[in-house]
């Protein structure tokens, strides 16, 4: 009986070493609180390696080509990725990609672990579903829809400790917007 714990056991845990193997490319290894500096060095780009794609006094998006962040991962080629800065302090990352099928998925469910019950629609031959998913540090949002013959999916990463700057810049938004409309 013992042995039977021990062979399931050792099972599972070859299991988990490979599901994680299988990951090349975890976003999170870019800090979120990281500044834009930090994660232009984290990703040794040579100078203008980063295109700055929208940017303020409180807010910078900064794009990077898939290929670039996540070497080696399919799932990343012509899927560019969109640091999102607010106060200098990485709080986001977005991804989009264009595709026949559906790839990135299975991609982020290696990383954030695979979502059940998915909805019925993301099934269909022409998948339109999205769905939210949390960890510890961040909420995951994917979305796919249809277009033309291919689909479109999206992941969004957000820091889930930087809740308070995305809270100030709504605030800060906000007060541009009333007072514009004065």
């Amino acid at each position: 009986m013992k042995k039977t714990y021990l062979i399931i056991s050792i099972l599972l845990v070859q299991l988990l070493l490979i599901s994680s193997a299988q990951a090349r490319c975890n976003l999170e290894l870019f800090r979120f609180g990281s500044s834009a500096e930090d994660i232009k060095k984290q990703l040794n780009l040579p100078e203008g390696g980063m295109l700055p794609i929208m940017g303020g006094e409180s807010q910078n998006v900064v794009f990077v080509p898939g290929e670039e962040v996540c070497k080696d991962e399919k799932a990343f080629e012509s899927a560019p990725v969109n640091f999102v800065f607010l106060y200098d302090k990485l709080v986001e990352i977005q991804t989009m990609r264009l595709s026949e099928k559906p790839t990135m998925i299975q991609w982020a469910e290696s990383i954030y672990g695979e979502k059940d019950k998915k909805p019925k629609s993301f099934y269909d031959e022409k998948p339109n579903a999205q769905w939210l998913w949390d960890n510890f540090n961040a909420t995951i949002a994917y979305s796919i829809r249809p277009d033309a013959n291919d689909v479109v999916e999206s992941i969004i990463i957000q820091s889930r400790r930087h809740q308070s700057y995305f809270e100030k810049f709504a605030k800060e938004e906000e007060e541009l917007l009333q007072g514009g409309a004065q």
